[in-house]
C-alpha cells in the first residue's frame, strides 16, 4: 500500500504495530505497518522517532516532495544486500552498456511522446502535429545510427531528446487553453500546466525511486543523467518513458475537463493550491495503479515500472537485453 500525506499540521506516530496519521489532535487514519510499502510526504509536519523505527523494521520507504513538486529526500532502512549488483551498476554506468541503456530509454520516451500526440490529435487532425510525429520517427533513427563509442555520446543522446521534447511541447500547446499562458516546458514554472507537470512528475518519481530501492539498485547512480550531489540520477533515467503516459495525459485531462483551473495557481509564489495538489495526487495514483495490456499481459503501471527495473537488474547482472517501456499504436 502506498500512502500519500498532503497538507499542513500532519504528523505520523506509532501505536503498537500501527502507524497513526494525525492532523493536529485529530486521528485521520491508523494503518498496520506491514501493509505499507512506502509513504510520500507532501507539505509540512513531523514524524516521531518511534514511527521512524517502526518504518525501518517494516522496510517502509519515506519519500518527501516539496510544494514545488521537487523530490527533496528519501529515507530507507540500511541495506547491506546486493553489494555485487551495486558494484556492477557503478562499473557499467561508465561504459558502452550504460550508453545502450540510455539510448533505449530515450527511444522509448520519444515513442511515447509520439503516441500521446496521436491521442491528442485524434479529433483536430492538425497537420503541424502530424509533422512533429514524423520528425520523431527521424529522431529514433538518429539514435539507432549513433556511434556509441563517441566520447560525447551522452550529450548527443540528450541533444536528440531535447529536439524531440521541443517538438512535443510545441505540439501540446495546441491542445491547451491559451489563457493558461503555457509557452514551453520549464522546471521553474510561472504557469498552471508547468506547475502541474512538476508536481505530477514528483509523484511518479517517488514510485520509480521506490522500485529502484526495492530491487537493490542505487538511485543516485544514473546512466544518462550525470551524477550530481543529492540528485537521484537513476530515477531521472528510468522515469523518462513513463512521463507521457502517466503524468502528461493525466494533467492535460484535468485541465481540459476544467477540474483544475487557472485560479488553482497561487500567483504570489507560483505554487499550486492544496486542493489542486490533492486532485493531482489522486489522478496520478489512480493512473499508476490502473491496468493496461502490456507484453500480452494485464498489468498496472506500477507493475510495469517494477518490471522495467527488474529488466535493468537482469541487464546489469546477466547481460539480458534491456527494453524500455512504450505503448504501440
Amino acid at each position: 500500500m502506498k500512502i500519500v500525506i498532503d497538507g499542513y499540521n500532519k504528523s505520523i506516530h506509532k501505536k503498537d504495530n500501527q502507524l497513526v496519521i494525525h492532523e493536529k489532535d485529530e486521528i485521520l487514519d491508523s494503518i498496520k505497518a506491514s501493509a505499507i510499502s512506502d509513504i510520500t510526504i507532501i507539505g509540512k509536519g513531523y514524524v516521531t522517532f518511534d514511527a521512524l523505527n517502526l518504518m525501518a523494521e517494516n522496510n517502509i520507504k519515506l519519500i518527501s516532495i516539496n510544494p514545488r513538486g521537487e523530490l527533496t529526500y528519501t529515507l530507507e532502512s540500511p541495506d547491506w544486500r546486493n553489494v555485487s549488483l551495486k558494484k556492477q551498476q557503478y562499473k557499467l554506468s561508465e561504459n558502452k552498456i550504460g550508453v545502450e541503456l540510455s539510448r533505449e530509454l530515450i527511444k522509448s520516451k520519444i515513442k511515447n511522446q509520439k503516441g500521446v500526440l496521436k491521442t491528442l490529435n485524434k479529433n483536430k487532425q492538425l497537420k503541424r502535429v502530424a509533422n512533429a510525429r514524423l520528425k520523431m520517427d527521424e529522431y529514433v533513427k538518429q539514435l539507432d545510427n549513433l556511434n556509441l563509442n563517441n566520447n560525447n555520446i551522452k550529450m548527443q543522446i540528450m541533444g536528440i531528446e531535447g529536439k524531440s521534447s521541443n517538438d512535443y511541447w510545441n505540439s501540446v500547446k495546441y491542445f491547451i487553453p491559451k489563457e493558461l499562458g503555457f509557452d514551453a516546458r520549464t522546471k521553474k514554472p510561472t504557469d498552471l500546466l508547468n506547475s502541474m507537470l512538476n508536481y505530477g512528475y514528483a509523484i511518479l518519481a517517488s514510485e520509480i525511486t521506490k522500485s529502484i530501492l526495492l530491487n537493490g539498485l542505487d538511485p543516485y547512480c544514473g546512466f544518462l543523467h550525470y551524477d550530481m550531489t543529492n540528485r537521484t540520477s537513476l530515477t531521472f533515467d528510468l522515469i523518462e518513458p513513463f512521463r507521457q503516459q502517466i503524468v502528461d495525459k493525466s494533467v492535460i485531462s484535468l485541465i481540459n475537463r476544467k477540474q483544475v483551473k487557472i485560479d488553482d495557481l497561487d500567483k504570489r509564489n507560483n505554487l499550486l493550491k492544496l486542493e489542486a495538489r490533492k486532485l493531482i495526487v489522486r489522478k496520478i495514483l489512480d493512473k499508476i495503479y490502473s491496468t493496461i495490456t502490456y507484453n500480452g499481459k494485464t498489468m498496472s503501471y506500477a507493475e510495469i515500472i517494477d518490471y522495467q527495473t527488474k529488466n535493468l537488474v537482469n541487464t546489469l547482472i546477466d547481460d539480458v537485453e534491456f527494453n524500455g517501456f512504450y505503448l504501440t499504436w
